[in-house]
């Protein structure tokens, strides 16, 4: 039967009827497990997983939030991050929320496999009154002409849909390839559309957080949302390949190049982080050697915009000494400081130039 975007689309099963093993991904397929290695390896000698965590992380929910024509930038989330939630605007809530969410689902990994208590888990986390599956139908439409585009499962095929694609994922990696694994689950999760609202953004977690599972990630620092972004239109078309005409090949290999390249450019930003980390220590110990320490130069990396009130907390120290470190740092050209409304912000600005 013709697919009809206006009636429930029969979605099969996964595995896929394809050739999992096509010989047309091995090129990809080798150099963007390259690139995730060497991401990986970059990540091993650091002093504080956060140095990397926090500011790629924050970068990713971005990236994720935009998609959804969710909009704002990154000093502004940064600087929201440190207010009480009912002061921070909605874009910057929405894009916190990816962060908490995909942070709580990378530490819930370590007690149990992805699984539909981690997916309810992460839309909960990014969605405040969800965290279970559609009890109706829904459908993906063109925002201007209302055309309706795509028609998911009817929701209660949801939980035989979602029993498959959890059996899949945790295949091991020796059964099909993980990358290749990885971009098959994304399409089917984003097929099954079993939510009302945010399953483009949790779908994008669980790329990543498939990823660390499968030890192709140690940490959840792949910034994939970058590559999907920039290449929406695309992103789009090749989903649709394969709804509409079964054309898996296009979309993995799709997906295969957004690994490698966003591999190579986390990995790049990340090796510019450390070079700053480093000049931060011994620009900061030679001109600051009463105030030095690894935790305070570590501070700024984790958190690329403080305030006294979080520096103080973060660091157990008064209030009055942790003003007076940042208005030194500020003095010597390391940090930049701005009142917004009551709050007194101090930025690394230089990291919030490589993150941006």
């Amino acid at each position: 039967m013709a697919f009809d975007p206006t009636y429930p689309f029969d979605l099969p099963f996964l595995p896929p009827a394809i050739d999992l093993k096509n010989p047309i991904f091995f090129d990809l397929l080798l150099k963007a497990r390259t690139e995730l290695a060497e991401l990986n390896g970059s990540s091993i000698a650091l002093p504080n997983p956060m140095l990397l965590l926090s500011p790629a992380i924050v970068k990713e929910s971005l990236a994720s939030s935009e998609i959804e024509n969710i909009h704002t930038t990154l000093v502004e989330a940064l600087h929201n991050q440190l207010l009480p939630e009912s002061e921070q605007k909605g874009p910057d809530k929405e894009v916190l929320r990816y962060r908490e969410a995909l942070l709580w689902g990378f530490k819930h990994l370590h007690q149990f496999p992805i699984s539909t208590r981690i997916i309810l888990g992460i839309h909960s986390q990014l969605i405040p009154s969800g965290g279970e599956y559609r009890k109706q139908q829904n459908r993906i439409a063109n925002v201007t002409s209302k055309e309706v585009l795509y028609t998911p499962p009817i929701a209660n095929h949801i939980g035989q849909l979602a029993g498959n694609w959890e059996n899949f994922v945790n295949q091991p990696a020796d059964v099909i390839d993980p990358l290749i694994k990885c971009a098959i689950a994304h399409y089917q999760f984003e097929a099954i559309h079993p939510f009302t609202d945010g399953n483009g953004r949790t779908g994008r977690i669980l790329m990543v957080l498939q990823l660390a599972q499968d030890n192709i990630l140690r940490l959840p620092i792949l910034y994939i949302s970058g590559f999907i972004n920039k290449n929406r239109a695309e992103y789009y078309r090749s989903l649709r390949g394969i709804t509409t005409q079964s054309d898996w090949n296009a979309f993995i290999l799709f997906m295969l190049r957004a690994f490698y390249s966003q591999a190579k450019e986390t990995k790049e930003m990340f090796l510019k982080i450390m070079n700053l980390y480093q000049e931060f220590l011994e620009e900061i110990k030679k001109q600051h050697p009463k105030i030095y320490s690894a935790d305070l130069v570590q501070q700024f990396f984790s958190f690329p915009v403080l305030t006294p009130v979080r520096l103080g907390t973060n660091l157990d120290i008064h209030y009055t000494t942790a003003s007076r470190y940042l208005s030194t740092l500020t003095t010597s050209g390391h940090l930049k400081s701005a009142k917004v409304g009551k709050y007194h912000f101090f930025a690394n600005h230089r990291l919030i130039k490589i993150l941006s």
